[in-house]
């Protein structure tokens, strides 16, 4: 079996209202890039990748790449040799998307899904996925904002909704000292039975870290993701790429004097992992398939964590659709994963996925059981989403406009923008 065609399609999906992070304001659209693989042999695999949600991309780069490099260096080769393409692809982010298509091509051919490729036992069914809250701007669809005054009524509405068991509260908009007060508010609110995680990307110094963990200690957080930034030159894929070691001390140290869990996110290279075990800088690390390059390099993470003694979880980035598929087997596949999954998914008013978007059943989402990934593309949304040169430059006058209206500088050199 041979690669005899590749298709790319770049689409738009935009956010249901800008979402604000100590990174500024969202780019107002989710762009990604989706893939078919065609073999010789008449089976077809579906793959998605993506470009940094925090910088401006120029129109119909990934497409030039999909088209340009990576079509010449696949076309021919075996789809069961995933890994060989992605040392042919010289490991950049448009790999991913084929790596997935071959584990698709691959899953088909056997008949299986691929939780059950990467020796998960089935059937599963589900898997439970814990809910992204944002501080938002008002959307132009009508979406109310999210501010520090109406918080709680936010996060009781996506309980109420989407029956998360759990809400990852992503902070670093505003005070930290105000942050705290409109967690307190939501723990009260929604009771103790709630499982209750906050990121603030990084954007504390440790001074204001131990002080702010200190304050969040009776609240009984799951855990606080990235309280400082201890990876240094974050580069826009959070490949790591480039990075020879974590600066782990200020971690390290802040976990012996926390009462409160916290959660390493960016160690997506194995090396990295092995790091935080020495240190022993975090009770939990996250694994991001976008980050880990990919399914093999994600199930190959989360064998290693285990393997170290680190509790794991899934990390939410950029994914739409087809990504996000490949977490629900992955999920279903590491069962001994010590935490429900992130999922931003919620906030996308729509996928390009056949049948429609993923549904969320009482905080958990079904994991595909067709074989491969088990989902297939959307002819109609593909065309109805189509990142054209007109949507793109909307896109960008668009987030142009919240940044100045916000007061959002353009992003550093750690891309955090630390006060709105």
């Amino acid at each position: 079996m041979r690669i005899s065609d590749l298709e790319a399609f770049s689409v738009g999906i935009p956010f249901r209202a800008p979402i604000f992070s100590a990174y500024g304001v969202s780019y107002p659209a989710r762009l990604r890039t989706f893939i078919r693989l065609h073999t010789d042999e008449g089976v077809t695999g579906v793959g998605e990748a993506g470009v940094a949600a925090t910088h401006h991309v120029a129109y119909g780069e990934q497409l030039r790449l999909f088209q340009e490099v990576v079509k010449p260096l696949i076309l021919g080769q075996d789809p069961c040799d995933y890994l060989a393409l992605m040392q042919r692809l010289r490991y950049i982010p448009e790999a991913i998307a084929v790596e997935l298509a071959c584990w698709d091509i691959i899953g088909k051919v056997a008949g299986l899904p691929l939780y059950r490729l990467l020796g998960g036992r089935g059937p599963c069914e589900r898997v439970p996925v814990a809910g992204y809250f944002f501080f938002r701007a008002a959307g132009q669809g009508g979406e109310p904002a999210v501010n520090l005054d109406n918080c709680v009524e936010h996060a009781r509405r996506l309980v109420e909704t989407y029956g998360f068991g759990t809400l990852k509260m992503k902070i670093g908009v505003f005070e930290p000292e105000l942050e705290a007060e409109a967690i307190a508010q939501v723990r009260a609110a929604l009771g103790p039975r709630l499982k209750l995680r906050v990121d603030p990307n990084g954007c504390w110094s440790l001074p204001t870290a131990k002080r702010m963990l200190q304050r969040l200690a009776p609240l009984d957080l799951e855990y606080v993701e990235e309280p400082i930034k201890f990876v240094p030159a974050r580069v826009p894929y959070t490949t790591q790429t480039g990075v020879p070691s974590l600066d782990t001390l200020g971690l390290a140290h802040l976990r012996q004097t926390a009462q409160t869990p916290i959660a390493a996110d960016g160690c997506y290279r194995i090396d990295l992992l092995w790091q935080i075990a020495r240190d022993q800088a975090a009770d939990i690390v996250l694994g991001d398939i976008q980050g880990s390059m990919g399914v093999r390099g994600l199930h190959d993470f989360f064998t290693v964590a285990e393997a170290l003694g680190l509790a794991a979880g899934l990390h939410s980035g950029t994914e739409l659709g087809v990504q996000q598929a490949a977490k629900l087997h992955i999920a279903a596949a590491r069962p001994e994963l010590a935490v429900a999954g992130d999922a931003i998914y919620h906030e996308y008013v729509d996928d390009v996925l056949r049948g429609g978007k993923f549904v969320y059943e009482q905080g958990t989402m079904r994991v595909p059981q067709g074989p491969g990934l088990g989902v297939e593309l959307d002819e109609e949304k593909l065309a109805a989403y189509e990142l054209t040169e007109e949507r793109h430059r909307a896109f960008d006058c668009y987030w142009q406009e919240l940044r100045r209206g916000y007061g959002i500088p353009p992003a550093g050199h750690d891309l955090l923008v630390r006060h709105l």
